[in-house]
């Protein structure tokens, strides 16, 4: 760690900030970790998609169906790999609050900059439960830890709650996947001096970074939208900070297609779909030239023809083409 338990907010406003994906693990056909192709797509994001930040270890990453052998393996993948050229942050998500400190505190003594924790998900009914919770993972690690809301799935993370969470040196950070903007903006109000907030979708960046002040997104379309040679969120994100507003909203108007796509065949948040759609990411993935594969039950696989009309409605965008073209002028 480049940072004291103390330090962690300090840090966390210093390191949390630009464009940040979270990608899929890959697995083998026989049901193993692909460690290779773990490595070569963190390797794209950063070489060739120019991310600023990786959140491994999500729910798009199947946590869930993967030992906690496995996670410390890849979160050790995901190290050597970025050899710090990138921030990154290991997603230690359990229900058992000592599980979650053993993956926090491997995360921490492999070199992650923070990590980040879903509310517990079974027994919670109340918010001392959830701040007993972090307190308990908190006290047993320094690394920073970014909270995580789902409020459509797990126990909210209201502002109140966590007003009371940032007085606890090490949390740092606040990923926000509720889509009521107004929930947001009390949010905001109650933690922004104390807390770095990322609304988890790519759709209003723009307006939270040029009207809200937002200036980190963390978020998995970064990996989804933009291929070699064609860095749209990237670019309008660039435009924005330098205060080209009109070159900006061009970029991120044109990116309309594929935000089209992917609430036809991902879920966002507020949207369930009554599957998390790995399969479908890994497909998408594989279109643009990066690796796929297959997932782990409960995930369910594709249908060919679900296949074939993933394909069409992405081909009608264009990505796939840039991709094609991308990756020929990298062998070039």
């Amino acid at each position: 760690m480049q940072y004291r338990k103390g330090e962690a907010k300090e840090y966390a406003r210093e390191v949390l900030k630009g464009v940040w994906t979270a990608l899929p693990y890959n697995f083998t056909a026989d049901d193993r970790l692909d460690e290779a192709g773990i490595a070569s797509n963190l390797e794209h994001c950063i070489s060739r998609l120019r991310i600023d930040g990786h959140y491994c270890s999500g729910n798009v990453a199947e946590f869930w169906a993967l030992t906690n052998e496995e996670r410390m393996r890849a979160h050790e993948v995901n190290v050597e790999t970025a050899k710090g050229r990138i921030p990154l942050i290991a997603g230690c998500h359990h229900q058992n609050p000592y599980e979650a400190a053993a993956l926090a505190r491997h995360a921490q003594e492999i070199g992650f900059d923070f990590v980040i924790i879903l509310t517990p998900y079974i027994a919670v009914r109340c918010d001392d439960a959830v701040f007993d919770y972090y307190r308990f993972v908190a006290d047993r690690v320094d690394i920073g830890i970014v909270l995580f809301n789902i409020p459509q799935t797990y126990y909210p993370l209201s502002e109140h709650l966590a007003k009371r969470l940032a007085a606890i040196p090490n949390i740092c950070g606040f990923k926000q996947a509720g889509p009521a903007p107004a929930a947001t903006i009390s949010l905001r109000r109650a933690v922004g001096d104390d807390m770095v907030v990322s609304v988890a979708d790519e759709t209003p960046w723009l307006h939270n970074l040029s009207v809200m002040g937002d200036r980190w997104l963390l978020n998995y379309c970064p990996h989804l939208y933009q291929v070699p040679g064609y860095l749209p969120v990237h670019d309008y994100t660039r435009a924005a900070l330098d205060g080209d507003m009109g070159r900006a909203t061009e970029i991120a108007r044109a990116v309309n297609p594929l935000r089209a796509v992917h609430a036809t065949w991902i879920t966002g948040y507020g949207r369930p779909t009554g599957h998390v759609p790995a399969a479908e990411m890994k497909y998408w993935m594989e279109l643009i030239g990066m690796v796929g594969g297959p997932v782990r039950v409960p995930c369910r696989e594709m249908t060919g023809e679900a296949k074939k009309q993933l394909r069409a409605d992405l081909d009608a965008t264009g990505l796939p083409a840039r991709a094609a073209a991308g990756g020929a002028a990298g062998r070039g």
